[in-house]
Parts: C-alpha cells; sequence; structure tokens
C-alpha cells in the first residue's frame, strides 16, 4: 500500500443508500385492509434517517469503512424491514419501524464526526 487514504466511491455510496431508500419504502407501504396499501409518511422519512447520515458520511471516509458501515445499516435495516413488514405482517404496535431506525442514526453519527475531521 501506498500509505495514502482512498476515499469511497460515489457508485458504492449511491447503491447503498439507493437500497436503503427501497426498504424505507417498503416498510413504509403497508396494507389497508384488503383493498390496497397506504403510505405511512412517518414510517418513510425516518427510515430514510440513517441513510441520510450515512450518505453525508461515507464520501470522505475511506473506502474500507464506507462499504463496512454500509453494509451493516443495510444488514439491520433489511432484517428491521423483513421481521417487522413481512414476517409480522406490518403491525407496527411494538414501535420497533421507529425506534431502530432512530438508533441507526445515532450509531452512525459518530461516522460523521470522523468524516468531517479528516484533512481532504
Amino acid at each position: 500500500m501506498d500509505g495514502q487514504t482512498h476515499p469511497a466511491s460515489a457508485a458504492s455510496v449511491s447503491a447503498v443508500v439507493a437500497a436503503g431508500l427501497v426498504l424505507a419504502f417498503l416498510s413504509a407501504l403497508v396494507p389497508f385492509f384488503h383493498a390496497g396499501y397506504v403510505l405511512q409518511y412517518p414510517v418513510l422519512l425516518i427510515g430514510m434517517l440513517p441513510y441520510l447520515v450515512y450518505g453525508v458520511a461515507a464520501p470522505l471516509l475511506d473506502r474500507g469503512l464506507a462499504m463496512l458501515s454500509g453494509l451493516l445499516l443495510l444488514g439491520a435495516h433489511a432484517w428491521l424491514v423483513i421481521s417487522e413488514r413481512f414476517i409480522g405482517g406490518a403491525d407496527y404496535s411494538d414501535g420497533l419501524i421507529l425506534y431502530v431506525p432512530l438508533v441507526l442514526a445515532l450509531v452512525l453519527s459518530p461516522l460523521l464526526f470522523v468524516a468531517l475531521r479528516r484533512p481532504y
């Protein structure tokens, strides 16, 4: 290695953010009786929040750290959406669909601090 840091590529960061936005949309689109679907805006907006933090921090981080944090974020959010939306039948009464993305955004906030402290 040459000792220099290599920033994350825009394509990989964009792919993680796009996949996260799809997960947020899938979690917010819930069945409405037997007639159709309804979009729950608070679930959508809170589901997008970790990807906002990631999208700001990841382009400034090293490639490995950005991809590792992105894949862990996608894995945790995918587990949440699959367990709450598809296995649990969109019964959001326990509030996990709202609290877990907030916790993920808080967990990612130190990455934002590290990214902004690095020299360009």
